[in-house]
């Protein structure tokens, strides 16, 4: 991403905070697929990774399902992650959904495509691909437990604003959103077209024609400029940072050793 596109980013986070909000999470609808449990991330080494998101804030937490060879669950208080050694594309949002095959219906309805796993006479997982390559996964309630972040803000990069993802075409990639049932939240077309949709747990921002290689967890806060600092104390080298107006480090990319992009934001939001 060159300075250019990056300053641009900034100019358009940072000018979401003086925004007025349209709707708070709990005026959001629930989607379609379900309640927003956690993201799956694929990488190589589940120690390595382990302590790299360690040091961006995250800490393990106790899931069944895990074992410590092939999966590993954190969460910063915002966000549940689960590492899992497998070189599926990633990251994968994944869903709870209280009556799966009634969910498949509807999909097919709507001309959703999906790929699924059968389990007996009933689908073990939906998986979902929007036009721009964000991936998420439908489980049935019986399978997937209801994860829930307590709120808490990251004790390293502060406050999770929304996943950000790049778009091609903005429309095409919102119609995709709103037909599972998210409601746009704010959104602009200067200095480009961006919209940010919503459900009752997270926020997707869409940027159109951005170099975001992938599915991002986007931060912010006024002190953003020392955590950074921390950061980089520990040991973790930002793949991009950009100064303030007053020419301060306050914004910086970092990425985990499996290509997980993390925005750090000088701000509120």
């Amino acid at each position: 991403m060159t300075v250019r596109l990056l300053l641009i980013l900034v100019v358009v986070f940072t000018g979401l905070c003086s925004q007025t909000v349209a709707q708070t999470s709990s005026m959001m609808p629930k989607a379609i697929i379900g309640s927003h449990t956690r993201v799956i991330v694929s990488v190589k080494d589940l120690l390595q990774s382990m302590a790299w998101w360690t040091k961006v804030g995250f800490s393990p937490l106790s899931r069944p399902e895990d074992k410590i060879d092939s999966a590993i669950t954190l969460s910063d208080g915002q966000v549940i992650i689960t590492l899992v050694k497998t070189n599926q594309p990633s990251p994968v949002i994944v869903y709870r959904c209280d009556n799966i095959k009634r969910l498949k219906a509807q999909l097919d309805s709507l001309t959703i495509l999906t790929t699924f796993d059968l389990e007996g006479p009933s689908y073990k997982e939906l998986r979902l691909r929007s036009p721009n390559s964000v991936y998420l996964a439908v489980r049935p309630s019986t399978m997937e437990d209801d994860f829930k972040a307590t709120g808490a803000l990251n004790p390293v990069c502060g406050n999770f604003t929304e996943f950000s993802t790049s778009a091609t075409k903005l429309r095409d990639e919102q119609n995709w959103w709103l037909d599972l049932g998210f409601a746009p939240v704010r959104g602009d077309s200067v200095p480009y077209p961006y919209v940010n949709m919503g459900d009752e747990r997270i926020e997707i921002g869409i940027h159109e024609d951005r170099d975001i290689a992938s599915l991002a967890l986007t931060y912010f806060m006024p002190d953003m400029e020392q955590r950074i600092a921390r950061i980089k104390q520990l040991g973790l080298t930002p793949i991009e940072e950009i100064p303030t107006a007053d020419n301060r480090i306050g914004n910086a990319i970092f990425q985990s050793p499996d290509g997980q992009l993390v925005y750090l934001f000088d701000g509120k939001q």
